[in-house]
Formats: structure tokens, sequence, C-alpha cells
């Protein structure tokens, strides 16, 4: 994304861009794919063995509805993955000197943009389940502003605890930065 779309502050500069973890897309991929091929494998094994000879004996009857069915499901897993990749695409975080601003992208037409200043930020949480994040360093970043009805999550997060440190760093000098100027 262009962060020259969205509107930045005076002497606002853009510190970090944070996207899910490329394991995320991946096992997402994965999925989508291995649910595509399954049902046009299971069909061919199906009518190459004598089971399908037994049960379809003219097998022409069956071709054309066969490639209509199969193109379909092509298709859709193709739509599927294509919506998958574009949200993984285009949720971010964009993190500033002065704010953090969270895009969420749900599904293709709908999509959230919300921010709030680094001096309201109350809380800032990191999250890491499981032997695979451990390993490759991505969970979930969870910031609380001074609302309390604002809650700004990002799950899958590369390197959470470096996103933790320096939303906390900036929020630090937002808090102190205007006490100190005279």
């Amino acid at each position: 994304m262009d962060t020259e779309q969205l509107k930045l502050e005076p002497e606002e500069a853009v510190l970090r861009l944070v996207r899910k973890h490329w394991f995320i897309l991946f096992i997402k991929t994965a999925g989508i794919i291995i649910a595509g091929i399954t049902p046009l494998i299971l069909v061919t094994i199906v009518l190459a063995s004598d089971v399908g000879t037994r049960f379809v004996p003219n097998i022409d009857l069956f071709y054309k509805p066969a490639v209509f069915f199969g193109t379909a499901w092509s298709l859709m897993i193709w739509m599927v993955l294509f919506g998958s990749w574009t949200d993984y695409y285009l949720d971010m975080w964009l993190i500033t000197n002065k704010r953090v601003i969270a895009i969420d992208q749900r599904g293709f037409f709908n999509r959230s943009v919300a921010s709030f200043r680094l001096e309201r930020l109350q809380d800032i949480t990191v999250d890491i389940r499981g032997i695979i994040p451990t390993l490759l360093d991505f969970g979930t970043v969870k910031a609380d502003t001074a609302s309390h009805s604002d809650v700004f999550v990002i799950r899958g997060a590369p390197h959470p605890r470096e996103i933790k440190s320096l939303i906390q760093e900036h929020a630090d000098q937002a808090v102190v930065a205007p006490h100190i100027r005279i």
C-alpha cells in the first residue's frame, strides 16, 4: 500500500509498516490448494478403479458435467485464494512517530481504517503461543488506548516484541516531549 494515500500530519514520519507473517499466508494458501485438488484426485482415483467402472458404465455421459463442475470448483478455489492474498496484503499496521494506523480489510469491499495517537496508549501486550510462532517469531500485538473501548489487534505479526518496543519508545517520547517544550 502506498502511504501517500493516507494523510499524514506535518512532521509525521512512517517508522514501520507491519503485515502478518509470511507463514500465515503460506498455511492459508496450502490449505486452499489442498482443498482444491483433493476432489479432483479422488474423482480420478475412483473412476480409474474397478469401483468407478462398475458404478459408471458409460463414462462419456458424465464427461461434460464433470468438466463443468471441475471448472467451477477451480474457479471458486482461485477466488478464495485471491481473497486470502488480498486480505493478507491489505491488512496492516502503519506505525508513525505520532500514531498507529490500523487498516483491516474484510473481504473485497469492506475496509476499516482506525488510528490512535501514541500519547493515548495505555497498554501494549504481546502474545506468542505455540512452537511454530515461537521459532518463527510471530504473534499477536494488542494495543489498548486511554478510552478502553478501542483495542487495536494485529494477529500473526512478525517480530512482535520489536513492534512493541518501537511503539512503546515513541509513545514515551510523545508523552514526555510536550512537557519538555517551553
